[in-house]
């Protein structure tokens, strides 16, 4: 499951949702041990919700709904918010998210608080620290990448900074030394093409700066 959770797994199968960059990257089937080799793939990324649903028995929206959710009061997101996208070519469905953009930006505050929210661990600060610690440093990348987390280059943005992204463009990022949390949400049917992320740290950027 850690391989999984770092994109490390080596297995390199077909799966649902996945970009065309992802197709065109995949490795050879064999070609690197698990846990050897770092790429980005939705197959262990899907696995990861096979492999939650069968542990806990839960569906993987109501469970976000409740146990993340209500604890730290999101306004707007509810468990129908969330979908399976199972294709032919995988048994582990994708379960992509929609999200307002400040309940995301919610979701980034939690982490920016070490999992805490109001008083009450919500997600363990060990868990959440390891998370977004850079485990793998990706050859083509200049962030660092954890458990389905990216880092921040600390020559920018100082120490402990993380963001994660989704598909189109949908980020939440947060910059510790500012107290700062940043999200952009994308509407795929008005921008198919998505935005890139050097825009989004271009924006970034400035709102750093005039942050105090």
């Amino acid at each position: 499951m850690r391989d999984l959770l770092m994109a490390r797994s080596g297995i390199y199968h077909v799966a649902a949702y996945e970009t065309a960059g992802i197709r065109q990257k995949r490795p050879e089937r064999g070609s690197h041990a698990p846990g050897s080799f770092w790429f980005y793939n939705n197959w262990d990324f899907n696995a990861l919700g096979t492999i939650y649903r069968q542990q806990t028995g839960e569906d993987i929206f109501q469970s976000f709904a409740q146990r993340i959710a209500a604890p730290i009061s999101m306004e707007d997101f509810s468990a129908g918010d969330g979908s399976y996208s199972l294709e032919k070519s995988s048994v582990h469905p994708a379960y992509p998210f929609t999200m307002s953009a400040r309940d995301l930006a919610r979701f980034g505050q939690l982490f920016l608080n070490g999992g805490q929210w109001g008083g009450r661990q919500v997600i363990p600060a060990a868990w959440v620290g390891e998370a977004t610690t850079a485990l793998s440093q990706p050859s083509d990348h200049t962030s660092g990448y954890g458990y389905m987390w990216w880092t921040l280059r600390t020559d920018h943005w100082g120490q402990g900074g993380a963001f994660n992204a989704g598909y189109g463009g949908q980020v939440v990022a947060y910059v510790p030394e500012k107290r700062l949390v940043i999200v952009q949400t994308v509407d795929p049917a008005q921008n198919r093409r998505g935005i890139e992320m050097r825009d989004f740290f271009q924006l970034m950027r400035k709102i750093a700066a005039a942050a105090p």
